[in-house]
């Protein structure tokens, strides 16, 4: 299973200019990594809210190598992999706008999302952003730097999985009821979680 997060220079979602991963193996972060990233330069602008959330600017990335090259180091991790994020939905569509922007095909990879678990395992809490989530795990980072973020991501996937007692992340969409998403060359199906049913009104 492989977690990412990435960060966006402005509010067009291909702009990447950081990339954090935690590998889990065997139920344990085996390995982590990160990348700082130039925007391709047609999105290259550094929107000071975006700077405010996670302290990059165009300084920081001036020498880093674009999202092409660094994918390079990714793809071979996501061969036979799980793909997983918090908020899936804007990680991965993070993914698909920058590939596109380079005119590379969607890697062939299921994914779900951390965020959707923790709906469905700790439905009590206030709300099931990464940072909420990690304080009820008590599990400190540091919020908006991309591999602290996918650490967070793989601690929280580590503790679902625990809590509903299965091995892999197709056990835990079972039990929750989680339609697993899924990336492929030209398009992709969400992550979703079903519903409960409604009773049917009698009388």
């Amino acid at each position: 299973m492989v977690c990412i997060d990435f960060e966006t220079a402005n509010s067009f979602r291909g702009s990447i200019c950081s990339v954090g991963i935690a590998i889990i193996n065997n139920g344990e972060v085996v390995e982590t990594k990160s990348w700082l990233v130039k925007p391709h330069s047609d999105y290259a602008y550094f929107d000071p809210f975006n700077t405010w959330i996670h302290g990059i600017d165009e300084k920081d990335v001036k020498e880093s190598p674009e999202f092409d090259v660094v994918y390079e180091q990714i793809k071979p991790l996501l061969k036979n992999a799980v793909l997983v994020a918090h908020n899936a939905a804007f990680d991965v569509s993070a993914l698909r706008y920058a590939l596109q922007l380079y005119s590379i095909p969607f890697p062939e990879v299921k994914y779900i999302c951390t965020y959707k678990t923790a709906t469905k395992i700790w439905a009590g809490l206030e709300n099931h952003k990464l940072d909420t989530v990690c304080k009820f795990l008590k599990f400190d980072f540091k919020h908006h730097d991309a591999a602290e973020d996918a650490l967070a991501c793989a601690k929280i996937l580590i503790s679902a999985m625990l809590e509903k007692s299965v091995e892999d992340v197709f056990e835990l969409s079972n039990a929750i009821g989680m339609k697993v998403g899924e990336l492929y060359d030209g398009g992709y199906c969400p992550c979703s979680i079903r519903k409960a049913s409604k009773k049917a009104k009698i009388g």
